[in-house]
């Protein structure tokens, strides 16, 4: 009797299903939001406050937000150039757009933070300086906010009347500042830990970070572009408002939108929808502001993100595949 043979299904690797799993937990979790967010507001007063906004406004917000995505791109160019790669100013515009795109219209946060650090690599970027460049660009990205934040306290505690919880944020920036110089000690590892993987990245990156946040000539140029890339995102939001008519002023959105940033940044939800809805609904509401006006606000910023990063996907259809 010949014996049946039966075909295994192949496994799949512990890594596919990890990716998988955060993938499906970053989709249930950007549901969550927005069912909370649809449940708590009031839905039709959103949407008449967004069929009778100023549409001038709203085309200014877009183009300030356009800005804003340069400025990110020039940003980055300078750390790859700090860095020593052999960066060109429109590649960096390129490969920041494209990978905006794809922060913002497929995986998420961290997905387009990879294809940048890749296409990178592929622009003949050593992988060790495309990897920290990626890495350190999103650290000075949260450096302008921190400062920001340290910069506003005394509006803080004045619009909160000196509350304990008007310390909050403060602490929470200046908690990340001291990070970024322990950080940037990370070159101070024994030499006898070297012949560890781990370890020579670590402290690839504390040189990488001692490189850009602790030496003049990269540091004033990379926080400043940092710090006006926040100021022109407080710029579009006070734009949007103007045109739905919410009462906020530049130096309210100023303060509130960088909580709503580092929020946002984090790599929790689809493109941040939901996550960024919460937010500001949760944070607009301290200044008073109603939810649906902060609700329209929220998905005007998160549509126009969306048109603004189309350059990118056009740009990434562009792209020619590298000889060898």
């Amino acid at each position: 009797m010949t014996p049946v043979r039966t075909q295994s299904l192949p496994e799949q690797s512990p890594s596919r299903w990890s990716s998988r799993g955060f993938t499906l937990l970053k989709v249930g979790l950007s549901a969550l939001a927005v069912g909370l967010v649809l449940r708590a507001v009031d839905l039709s007063a959103a949407w008449e406050r967004m069929a009778v906004q100023d549409f001038w406004y709203l085309v200014a917000a877009l183009g300030v937000l356009l800005l804003q995505v340069g400025t990110g791109a020039l940003r980055w160019h300078v750390i790859l150039q700090k860095l020593g790669a052999p960066a060109r100013v429109l590649t960096s515009l390129q490969l920041y757009f494209i990978a905006v795109f794809f922060n913002v219209c497929l995986w998420g946060s961290v997905g387009g933070d990879v294809v940048r650090g890749w296409l990178s690599f592929r622009d003949k970027v050593p992988a060790e300086i495309a990897v920290n460049s990626v890495i350190l660009d999103r650290v000075a990205a949260l450096v302008g906010v921190a400062l920001l934040v340290l910069a506003t306290t005394s509006y803080w505690m004045a619009r909160f009347d000196h509350t304990g919880g008007a310390w909050v944020p403060a602490a929470v920036a200046a908690a990340g500042l001291f990070g970024i110089l322990f950080v940037s000690q990370l070159h101070r590892l024994p030499q006898s830990w070297q012949h560890l993987r781990p370890v020579l990245l670590l402290h690839s990156f504390g040189t990488a970070t001692r490189a850009i946040f602790l030496r003049p000539a990269a540091a004033v140029p990379t926080l400043i572009l940092a710090v006006l890339s926040q100021v022109l995102l407080a710029l579009t939001a006070y734009l949007l408002a103007r045109s739905l008519s919410v009462g906020l002023s530049l130096i309210d959105c100023l303060v509130l939108m960088q909580p709503v940033t580092l929020i946002t940044s984090l790599p929790i939800s689809i493109g941040g929808w939901g996550v960024r809805e919460t937010a500001v609904i949760a944070i607009l509401g301290l200044v008073g502001v109603p939810a649906s006006a902060a609700l329209a606000l929220s998905v005007q910023l998160g549509l126009l993100t969306m048109v603004v990063s189309l350059p990118g996907l056009v740009l990434w259809f562009m792209m020619k595949p590298k000889d060898g």
